[in-house]
This record gives structure tokens, sequence and C-alpha cells, in this order.
């Protein structure tokens, strides 16, 4: 393999965290590619795409190796507590805001209207905007 052919490091799902672990490997003095970069859908097709894909000259992957060794091993950060309370006050904003919007609707066409109204926001649901998983790192040195 000559010395200027890129090897694979990471396969991951989320544009942030593969932006981040690229800024990590780069401030190391590592050459880094992300492919996919600016690439930045809401939807699954990330997924369907095959992730972002951060390549490094294989002249450079033992040392990529050695950072990304060091950032798997750091323990996930634990949820934050609010969260929960950040969901029901936006699912209160919702209930709100759809009871005063849904009002004039029933009163001018009846209760049948109310069903659809009701079941629209479960069409937001098949928006997959932040995928939970983790990425996917290649850190065997049979890659070099």
């Amino acid at each position: 393999m000559s010395d200027d052919a890129m090897v694979p490091v990471a396969l991951i799902f989320g544009r942030g965290e593969a932006l981040s672990v690229a800024a990590m490997l780069d401030a190391a003095g590592i050459i880094v590619h992300v492919g996919g970069e600016h690439y930045t859908s809401v939807t699954a097709h990330i997924i369907a795409v095959g992730g972002f894909r951060l390549t490094v000259p294989v002249w450079q992957h033992a040392e990529a190796v050695a950072v990304l060794t060091e950032l798997v091993a750091m323990p996930e950060p634990e949820p934050s507590p609010d969260r929960h309370r950040a969901l029901r006050r936006l699912l209160k904003g919702i209930l709100i805001a759809s009871s005063v919007t849904m009002a004039p609707f029933v009163a001018i066409h009846g209760v049948k209207i109310l069903l659809a109204i009701l079941l629209s926001p479960l069409i937001m649901l098949q928006i997959p905007v932040d995928p939970r998983v983790r990425g996917e790192y290649f850190l065997a040195s049979d890659r070099a």
C-alpha cells in the first residue's frame, strides 16, 4: 500500500460527533478526511449512505489509533436530568397551542376534523432527527 493511501479509522452516524472527532485528530497533527462532511440532512439518509467515514493516511494510522483509543476509553456522558422536565414543558406547550388552534376548526367543521388534527403530530415521529448510535472505530493495526 502506498504512503499516500487513505485508510478508514471511523464510521460515525452523527455529524456533530464526526466533526468533533475530525477536529480532535486534526489538533493532534493528523491529516483527516471526512467523507460526507457537507451532508446535513435530518432524515435517516445518512445511515443509508453509510455515515460519515473518517480516513487518514496510512503513515499516520498508528497516531490516529492512539488518539481514538483514548477517545473510545472515555465514558459516555450522563444524560441531563432536566431532559424530562423540558420534555414535559414541550408537551404541555404543544397541548395548549393545539387546543387553542383546534377550537375554531371544531366549532366550524365539527368533531370529525378533531381526529385528523390530533393524529397529525404522529407524522413527526417518522423524522429521526438525532440517531443515537455510537460510531464504529477501526483500531486494528492490520489496517496500516
